[in-house]
């Protein structure tokens, strides 16, 4: 199962909406939409607008790949659980109020997703996602640093 989610944005995103439609059509594998604000006829894949948090954390969970909008809560939460993301980022100004090309293109240089900066791709990137080594997103210990402050003072 392919599970994609839109994330919390209140900016429609249709073409991540289309883009979709067309790998459900092009895979044979079921897809699974979290769409949030967006309204799209979806035709192919199943969709809700909002799932609660247990329901949200299943899908990634147990997706084979999970297609993500290009913010950083869904891409940390799902490198932190596992998932093979790949991450569809908003354009500024259109879909977003923020350019989530950057973060995307940082964190696909981490190993942490694959981006996929053109719909046209999505079905290649998902079919490399599934065999793709993603590596986890390395954080930093807030106590470490707090305790190296306090001993340094």
């Amino acid at each position: 199962m392919i599970f994609a989610s839109f994330g919390n944005s209140p900016v429609s995103f249709p073409r991540m909406a289309a883009a979709l439609e067309r790998l459900a059509q092009e895979i044979n594998e079921e897809v699974i939409v979290q769409s949030g604000y967006t309204q799209y006829d979806f035709k192919f894949c199943h969709s809700v607008g909002f799932m609660d948090s247990n329901l949200f954390y299943y899908h990634l969970k147990s997706s084979t790949v999970s297609i993500l909008q290009g913010g950083w809560g869904s891409i940390s939460t799902a490198s932190e659980l596992g998932v093979r993301i790949v991450a569809f980022p908003r354009f500024k100004g259109i879909e977003h109020h923020h350019d989530q090309f950057q973060l995307v293109k940082a964190l696909e240089e981490m190993g942490v997703c694959l981006g996929c900066y053109d719909e046209k791709d999505l079905t290649a990137i998902v079919e490399k996602a599934k065999s793709y080594r993603f590596l986890p997103i390395k954080r930093g210990s807030a106590t470490d640093i707090i305790n190296s402050f306090i001993s340094s003072i």
